[in-house]
């Protein structure tokens, strides 16, 4: 679930202040970069590539190629390709800054790193033929950026770097897209060399978070709610809500009542945050996605199941040949060799589901817990430990691999 939590408390802050109210308090332009902008301007080299999905969504990845430290990527090395979390995008690992964050420390040890959006994001909002606007360009889950967005972005890197093999780094959502591939796709399983799984989001019928449970017990009605209004997405937060976000908290670390506010969204605290964290987050975050994605989240954590998009019982007899329920996604398919890492204290992914997925997996190769108790779920993309904690160790293991 990654990233949806503390765009839901950002957005209770200052979510219903009008665009003119903004425009009262706010008279200079502030401009956000793009993740491609901020790298370069760390004198990273970086390349951007748009590509088309087998059903036409054009989905953007953000290439970083040489280090101002080490120069060129070495083309020996295998390609890293990076996924974001629901309500993510690319910028998510690149928040704490160059000498912290996982592009950066691969790009300065030699490897082509690649950094994928997935639909629906605020870089991936465009389609061959299906307009923004309409509700046909909305009716996604995370199955279907599993079924076409990660292949797509897959077979575009290996080509474009010559590989047959790539390393697949995935964040929450982005370890559900990975799983949903191999499980459906399973001839894709030889072109990842190892997966590394943090936070993954597959079975969630432990997430303690009460204001999340309540949403997901919720989900039919309040899917019908706002479909009935137009509403289809969960839009990327706008530049005057960011600069309205920035003026009621100009330093987290001293308004208690926003840091409250995710405190309250995402359970416990983040006593490891990097200074750069929460500033950067409120840059970035929300990123955009579908509220059918959303609605897929929360039709696990009830169920209990990882398995497809639950239409209704007579829907579901005339898409899933016959049956009242979607059938499970496989994961004896997913032959990929994976190492697990989670965090004690997250209450998104909580540990024992963690530990439910890796009783499922056929080529387990490890199942490491985070060293600090306290690690939660945005630990793994915000803490400033988090370099010691897990980059190092991800890090070994490409290179290992």
């Amino acid at each position: 679930m990654a990233l949806l939590t503390p765009s839901i408390g950002i957005l209770l802050i200052v979510g219903y202040i009008s665009r003119s109210a903004c425009d009262v308090i706010f008279h200079e332009e502030d401009t956000i970069l793009t993740t491609p902008e901020i790298t370069q301007k760390y004198g990273y080299a970086t390349e951007v590539h748009n590509i088309v999905t087998e059903d036409g969504y054009i989905v953007e990845l953000h290439r970083i190629r040489a280090s101002p430290s080490s120069g060129p990527a070495n083309p020996n090395k295998l390609p890293v390709l990076l996924m974001h979390g629901l309500m993510g995008s690319s910028a998510d690992w690149i928040l704490i800054g160059p000498e912290e964050a996982l592009p950066y420390l691969l790009s300065d040890r030699g490897h082509d790193v690649w950094m994928g959006n997935t639909r629906g994001n605020r870089y991936s909002r465009n389609h061959t033929h299906l307009p923004l606007e309409e509700r046909e360009f909305w009716d996604f889950s995370f199955h279907e950026i599993g079924l076409y967005d990660l292949p797509a972005m897959v077979d575009y890197v290996l080509e474009q770097t010559g590989q047959t093999q790539l390393h697949y780094v995935g964040h929450s959502q982005g370890t559900t897209i990975f799983f949903v591939l191999n499980s459906l796709r399973p001839e894709y399983n030889r072109k990842f060399r190892l997966m590394q799984a943090l936070a993954p989001a597959v079975f969630l019928t432990h997430l303690q978070n009460p204001f999340l449970r309540f949403l997901a017990q919720h989900e039919t009605v309040a899917m019908q709610f706002v479909n009935s209004f137009g509403i289809y997405e969960i839009k990327p937060f706008p530049e005057e809500m960011n600069r309205l976000a920035r003026a009621l908290c100009p330093d987290f670390y001293s308004r208690s009542l926003c840091l409250d506010a995710i405190h309250t969204m995402t359970g416990n605290k983040y006593p490891h945050m990097s200074h750069l964290g929460f500033p950067m987050l409120m840059h970035h975050l929300a990123a955009g996605c579908s509220l059918k994605q959303v609605a897929h989240f929360g039709q696990e954590v009830i169920s209990g199941h990882f398995r497809p998009y639950d239409f209704g019982a007579e829907e579901n007899r005339r898409r899933y040949t016959g049956n009242d329920m979607p059938p499970d996604y496989d994961l004896t398919k997913v032959t990929v060799p994976v190492v697990v890492f989670y965090g004690l204290a997250d209450q998104l992914t909580h540990p024992n589901d963690v530990r439910q997925l890796a009783g499922r997996l056929p080529n387990l190769v490890a199942m490491n817990q985070l060293p600090n108790a306290t690690f939660n779920h945005l630990d793994f993309l915000l803490a400033g430990d988090v370099k010691d904690a897990l980059y190092d160790s991800i890090i070994g293991n490409v290179e290992q691999a």
